[in-house]
């Protein structure tokens, strides 16, 4: 919503938000939201490609979220930063889900094949 009305400074804002959320939701409540993003690799949760992206969301969101609203951020910014936090968001939560349902389903398969067996 915020990029269809050029609101690319709340994208932004909202993307840090949103990769704090997610520190939250896992358990990780304390800290700045560097400590959590470190947290979440040393949990497991994101890998260390992903803790880069947390990170360069949380650098760009800092200025924003702290008062400076003087730096310029454009579509292209906002975007790249969206596109980020989509990666971590499938990483944490996406992935890990179809991998479950995909284990499942191998897993049904094998029991069925060795209940033939006998």
């Amino acid at each position: 919503m915020c990029m269809s009305v050029s609101a690319h400074m709340s994208a932004i804002l909202m993307a840090r938000s949103v990769i704090e959320a997610v520190a939250k939701d896992n358990g990780i409540d304390s800290g700045s939201l560097f400590k959590k993003i470190d947290a979440m690799h040393s949990k497991g949760l994101i890998t260390e490609f992903a803790k880069k992206t947390a990170h360069t969301i949380r650098t760009f969101g800092n200025d924003m979220a702290h008062g400076d609203f003087t730096v310029e951020v454009d579509a292209a910014d906002a975007k790249g930063v969206l596109t980020f936090m989509d990666y971590i968001l499938r990483e944490v939560y996406q992935a890990p889900a179809e991998l479950q349902r995909l284990q499942d389903g191998a897993d049904a398969r094998n029991s069925h094949r060795e209940a033939q067996r006998q």
